[in-house]
């Protein structure tokens, strides 16, 4: 069955626009809309346009204008009134978003004059890198492989064992050392052609950067033996919407994560709680470019 992804997160938008200037309880929030948490952030930016913060910040910056146009107030008790923590943090951001200082819009005498001050205003949409990573020639066998697409495809993955490292800390960083550690075992062990998947477990909105969780894995056989610093997990396979892109500067990661994302909403396909990850076709260690299909689960 397709989810109307527009109607589901109706409920949320209707919630924000009246409690805006509240603390934001994530999981009350999607809950609301029927998603985890993880899934959340990515669904309300490809539905919206833009992050659930740019979202709210939008709406505290509005109603700030409001006051200010309006009732004329000082611009450091709208700032504390709208959750900005001072009037220089507040005027950073209202010139950004409107191309004009609170103070000189406060002084308009109408919002046609306002109109000419700000006509060049636009919202910021804050990117976040979600991923770029080092990896082998060859690609998965386990599935249905997909061929280079501009698009989404869904595709079957099969259960699979994987020998990993864990690197925790802000995504796209640290992997060099991970990655040298995890080859340097499976060269030894006949296992450095294995299909190689970087797998994401957190979304960047809600854990801290220096929280978040990657794990560089290789798909090896179930009876493999790792030496110390090496773990196993399982992978469960499932349906995910695939992505297949050559990339080839890094600032295209997450770029490919929107665009996965937005291909999800736009066939309304339900998102599934398992992490999403990048599988490796191939990459090339001088230029940086890499064929990737960008993973991401689904229910079918």
């Amino acid at each position: 069955m397709k989810v109307d992804y527009q109607k589901r997160l109706l409920p949320v938008i209707r919630h924000l626009e009246k409690h805006f200037n509240q603390p934001l309880n994530l999981i009350e929030v999607a809950a609301l809309a029927n998603l985890s948490p993880y899934h959340f952030h990515r669904t309300f930016k490809a539905v919206q346009g833009e992050t659930l913060a740019d979202y709210i910040r939008r709406l505290r910056l509005e109603a700030a204008a409001d006051d200010l146009f309006k009732k004329k107030q000082a611009v450091l008790n709208v700032a504390l009134e709208y959750g900005f923590s001072s009037s220089q943090s507040l005027a950073k951001a209202f010139n950004q978003h409107f191309g004009v200082t609170p103070s000189a819009f406060r002084e308009c005498e109408d919002l046609p004059a306002f109109a000419t001050l700000s006509r060049n205003s636009k919202i910021g949409h804050a990117l976040r890198k979600i991923g770029n990573a080092d990896t082998n020639d060859n690609p998965y066998t386990g599935s249905n492989t997909s061929q280079r697409s501009a698009y989404m495809e869904t595709q079957l993955f099969d259960q699979a064992t994987l020998a990993y490292v864990r690197v925790t800390g802000p995504y796209g960083h640290g992997y060099e050392a991970a990655s040298g550690r995890l080859y340097q075992w499976a060269g030894a062990k006949g296992l450095a052609g294995s299909t190689c998947i970087f797998i994401y477990h957190d979304n960047p909105e809600i854990t801290p950067a220096e929280k978040c969780r990657t794990d560089i894995c290789l798909m090896v056989p179930s009876d493999t033996e790792v030496a110390a610093g090496i773990e196993l997990q399982d992978f469960p396979g499932g349906h995910y919407g695939v992505m297949r892109k050559t990339i080839t500067d890094f600032s295209q990661y997450p770029t490919a994560w929107d665009e996965i994302m937005a291909d999800v909403i736009a066939s309304g396909f339900e998102t599934d709680s398992r992490p999403c990850f990048e599988l490796y076709h191939s990459f090339d260690p001088k230029t940086h470019q890499a064929d990737v299909s960008f993973c991401t689960a689904i229910k079918m």
